[in-house]
């Protein structure tokens, strides 16, 4: 914001009497207020300036960061934005990077009941079977805080923002509301009888009923989860594109995990779960679609076509299935955790190792357009919620302290140990982590 000016009230009746010529009228400067100034070794940006390309991260040296209320109001070179600013608080990080908070667009936060257990299950498929069993011996209160760990891990690993598809969602919800992170609740909806729905329906009773009580929260939103499409039918198929349609809710499903899900698709519904979806009308880009493994040419042609989101989750057995070179430019794409089924440990920065510096955009400003949310949250820029975290350089390369060196520091995020340089995390302008210390 530029700074305001007025000339002080004697000069000013001075020159209405007129003693003095008016260039010798003097100014002060009104400085606008904020609750806390950043002053960081660098800031995070993005150079969309390339045609048809995704944006190349890149990083500004000497920058300061203002955030008043819960959003950044400034954003610039340090000495400028200070000289412009009042600040309630100043936090000077000089060997820090600031960059948006990460942004896990597929986790399953109850997959921390069964955490260290032996039992087999479907790493594709997620963990929603596995712990059923498991969740149905707990108290709600042991469930939510359950939860309520996996949320707090993510964020101490620079996650600010998640889409969670778990089961005893009213729980998970709270854990995401209590534990202050941003949060899309998938509420899973199929024909299982399990601990927490009978069936279907009951289940998609429960989506509505929750995004009737989270409609105005300023965190979490509700959406509709579809972990199987085997297990679903046509008709409740339709009821959830009406509902989409209607209420504006999300849609995350979890779609050609291997070619065992998609033979289990076709023995039910005659076509594979991208032609299903194509012809309920939920393909398209509002639609949130995870795993994508197994496809073919013609798969790979719709997706183009209808511009489906991607979700893009990294697992042991990714080796197996087809490379994702088919993936265009234009096609949105996000990164998860959720590949590794119960993904103990729900760290998206080794998501992005996998990618190298372009998997920054995915599991930042990509995953926010995934998810709709791109015009608050995934970028620094003023006017967005200030979803920050800080990492401290001198845990990735110890030439930080050296002011002369040249270091790449998108790429040193995708050498490892970034999660363990977070060091600060903000989710819309409040302290979660402070010091590597969780903030109550």
């Amino acid at each position: 914001m530029l700074p305001h000016w007025r000339p002080r009230r004697g000069i000013y009746d001075v020159l209405k009497r007129g003693f003095l010529p008016l260039k010798v009228a003097r100014y002060t400067r009104v400085m606008t207020p904020i609750d806390l100034l950043i002053k960081a070794h660098s800031v995070l940006q993005f150079d969309d300036s390339k045609d048809s390309a995704k944006p190349v991260p890149h990083t500004e040296h000497n920058w300061a960061l203002g955030i008043r209320d819960r959003h950044i109001v400034a954003l610039g070179p340090a000495n400028e934005v200070a000289a412009a600013h009042q600040a309630t608080a100043t936090l000077e990080l000089p060997h820090h990077l600031l960059m948006p908070g990460l942004i896990n667009a597929q986790s399953h936060a109850l997959g921390m009941i069964d955490r260290g257990s032996n039992g087999l299950y479907d790493v594709f498929a997620g963990p929603l079977g596995a712990i059923d069993n498991a969740a149905a011996t707990l108290a709600d209160e042991e469930i939510m805080a359950a939860a309520q760990l996996a949320f707090t891990e993510m964020l101490l690993a620079g996650t600010t923002t998640c889409a969670d598809m778990s089961l005893h969602t009213q729980w998970v919800a709270k854990a995401a509301e209590a534990s202050g992170i941003h949060a899309q609740i998938s509420v899973p909806v199929n024909d299982d009888n399990n601990a927490w729905t009978q069936g279907a329906q009951q289940a998609l009773d429960q989506a509505l009923a929750m995004h009737d009580t989270y409609a105005r929260h300023p965190r979490i939103g509700i959406a509709i989860g579809l972990p199987d499409l085997a297990k679903i039918d046509h008709a409740t198929l339709a009821k959830v594109a009406t509902y989409a349609l209607e209420l504006n809710l999300g849609v995350q499903v979890l779609l050609h995990q291997s070619s065992a899900h998609v033979l289990a698709i076709e023995q039910r519904h005659g076509c594979n779960g991208i032609q299903l979806l194509e012809r309920v009308g939920l393909l398209g880009p509002n639609l949130q679609a995870v795993h994508m493994n197994a496809l073919d040419d013609d798969d790979i042609a719709l997706l183009h076509h209808h511009r489906v989101a991607l979700v893009r989750c990294h697992h042991p057995f990714e080796n197996q299935m087809r490379r994702w070179d088919w993936l265009s430019p234009e096609q949105p794409l996000a990164l998860g955790t959720g590949g590794y089924g119960l993904n103990y440990y729900a760290d998206l920065f080794s998501g992005i190792e996998k990618h190298g510096s372009s998997g920054i955009y995915p599991a930042t400003l990509g995953g926010a357009q995934v998810m709709g949310l791109d015009e608050n949250i995934g970028s620094l820029a003023p006017g967005k919620l200030a979803d920050v975290i800080a990492l401290d350089l001198r845990i990735l390369d110890a030439r930080i302290h050296a002011e002369t060196a040249l270091v790449d520091l998108p790429n040193l995020l995708t050498r490892g140990r970034a999660n363990q340089a977070v060091t600060h995390v903000w989710v819309a302008g409040n302290a979660r982590v402070s010091n590597r210390q969780i903030q109550v």
